[in-house]
């Protein structure tokens, strides 16, 4: 019997510190490695500019990785009506607001382009003068968040598309 209890000794303090033990607080943060935005910035000689933004971010250390920025002038009289351009991105914080932060694109060819991200998620454009740009009404313009449609083929998400 003395033996018996010696071999369940063992086994008993084995599981006594397994029950006691408790892993660290693993926290996981998750790291959006492409967004997508989407909207209509005001144009001088047209009805807008349809905007559908993407950049991309590493997966490890969330830095950013490039940009690539398709635009279609809306009722636009003649001329160049589409403009699509890449580059790269970069964070920066606002030097009149330091609170705010900025993404600045630089794309391979033309100027850069400064959005300030929000707390909602949407992107806000801002003019050359670092203020947000409205519309004719005086509306302030924001960037859409597009979140993909994750169902499987053949079905349909809330939004009724298939991406």
């Amino acid at each position: 019997m003395k033996a018996r209890s010696l071999k369940t000794l063992p086994l008993l303090g084995c599981l006594l510190l397994t029950a006691c033990a408790g892993g660290p607080d693993t926290r996981v943060d998750y790291v959006k490695t492409r967004e997508r935005f989407q909207g209509v910035v005001p144009c001088v000689d047209c009805r807008g500019i349809d905007t559908d933004l993407v950049i991309q971010r590493n997966a490890v250390t969330g830095s950013p990785e490039g940009f690539y920025l398709h635009e279609v002038k809306i009722d636009a009289p003649g001329g160049e009506r589409v403009s699509t351009s890449w580059g790269n991105w970069s964070r920066h914080q606002d030097v009149s607001d330091p609170s705010r932060r900025l993404y600045v694109l630089q794309p391979e060819l033309g100027s850069p382009r400064v959005y300030a991200p929000l707390e909602s998620g949407s992107l806000q454009p801002l003019d050359a003068r670092g203020n947000p740009m409205v519309d004719d009404a005086g509306k302030t313009v924001t960037l859409s968040p597009l979140t993909p449609d994750l169902s499987p083929r053949g079905e349909t998400g809330k939004a009724g598309r298939h991406d």
